[in-house]
């Protein structure tokens, strides 16, 4: 069994994850990452001489692992027992979300670092049987994991064309087929992230690509960065990550990070504060009036540059409650006040929220009035224009919601 895991950033030894006998999560930097760079691996490990034991960064690593039924799928095609979060690093770590790679002590990967041009049969063929080989999992030279629920392939793309990455070649674009027992997902993560980006949120460019017949979605990853030889990687964490909280806590109602926290740790860590706490408020209202009840501590993450930790742009925004005839739960991920349930979402508890995060209330309820107009000014421009091909009742429900839990906030805050 491998006895410790080298831990790199940018192609920079940042330090050793080990097990000790009872198993525990153990991590040491580098002295001469110490000394070198001012980017600590995460905001719940500190930069330090001392190694961090007693399972104290086990949070951080557990995050970076695909979870549920395609950790299961992954776990089951290694040959690694479900629980292993360890053994799955060791597997998979080799192009996770951010800049963050693991390798087992000398065994890096060779220097061939390579992408292999897809046609668009042979990107199919892969994109179908993502539910039994999530990630490539178990095919030689592939070590690739991108943490969250749901099916996705990180490819490169340039020039209207998909490559499979090979060694340490790293991606710059996620496929994310559609969610099968949901319909229209594709096309309605689609147009939130295009309206949230018409309204002024910060959003990486995303499009809806036709293959074969089937509709994906398709994001840039905003943890990459390209210059003249290649694409760089920047090392970024979501808020379980930097709130040290395990992946399968993210709610809020199980111990996850609530909305309160997100600003508090906003406020005492970004490099752009100010910015940053007006962000994300205006996501959290956003994610409110399209009806995303799952906008958890997973989906909002920190760039952690030199110059300082700064608010990521936003992704995963899609509306869950347009299924809620799926049964599916319609809770907020993050309470607003106090309350979680959306249809009881009064002014009240708008202005707790202000309270809260210490902002004046009339501040933030013109804020979610700003926000409903301005939604309301793209949406239907939006739908006819840029959605005409894409039109499905999917996208027909959603903008019935959207429209209808704008126009209450306008009259409520008018």
């Amino acid at each position: 069994m491998i006895t410790k895991l080298i831990v790199v950033i940018d192609n920079k030894v940042v330090g050793h994850l080990w097990l000790d006998e009872r198993k525990r999560f153990c991590f040491q930097y580098e002295t001469n990452w110490i000394n070198t760079s001012k980017i600590p691996l995460s905001l719940s490990i500190p930069l330090r001489d001392e190694p961090y034991l007693d399972d104290e960064p086990h949070a951080f690593f557990a995050n970076l692992l695909p979870e549920q039924k395609i950790r299961e799928v992954v776990a089951r095609n290694l040959g690694v027992s479900l629980q292993n979060d360890f053994g799955l690093l060791e597997k998979i770590g080799g192009d996770c979300a951010g800049a963050v790679s693991l390798y087992p002590e000398g065994v890096r990967l060779s220097a061939e670092n390579a992408y292999t041009p897809l046609s668009t049969t042979e990107l199919s063929k892969i994109i179908k049987e993502l539910p039994q080989r999530p990630f490539l999992a178990g095919e030689i030279g592939f070590r690739l994991s991108l943490a969250g629920a749901q099916k996705k392939l990180p490819v490169y793309f340039s020039e209207d064309k998909f490559y499979l990455t090979h060694g340490d070649a790293p991606s710059n674009y996620i496929i994310k087929p559609p969610i099968e027992i949901l319909d229209g997902t594709v096309e309605n993560e689609a147009f939130c992230m295009a309206l949230a980006g018409g309204i002024g949120l910060n959003v990486p460019h995303s499009f809806i690509y036709e293959l074969e017949g089937l509709l994906v979605y398709v994001i840039k990853r905003y943890d990459r960065v390209a210059f003249d030889d290649g694409i760089k990687r920047l090392h970024q964490e979501d808020f379980c990550q930097a709130l040290s909280i395990s992946p399968e806590y993210k709610y809020e109602n199980e111990g996850g990070p609530s909305f309160v926290q997100c600003v508090n740790i906003i406020r005492t860590k970004s490099n752009k504060s100010g910015k940053d706490v007006l962000s994300i408020l205006d996501w959290l209202i956003f994610n409110f009036l399209v009806g995303n009840s799952d906008a958890h501590g997973k989906n909002v993450s920190f760039l952690l540059l030199p110059q300082g930790p700064i608010l990521a742009p936003f992704y995963d925004l899609i509306s869950t409650r347009i299924y809620g005839h799926f049964g599916l739960a319609e809770g907020l991920a993050m309470g607003i006040g106090g309350e979680s349930a959306p249809e009881a979402i009064q002014r009240k508890h708008w202005e707790a929220l202000a309270e809260e995060i210490k902002i004046k209330p009339k501040f933030l309820t013109s804020r979610v009035l700003i926000i409903a107009n301005k939604i309301q000014s793209v949406r239907l421009k939006l739908f006819k224009e840029t959605f005409g091909p894409y039109k499905c009742d999917s996208l027909y429900r959603l903008n019935e919601l959207i429209a209808n839990s704008c126009d209450k906030a306008i009259r409520r805050f008018s």
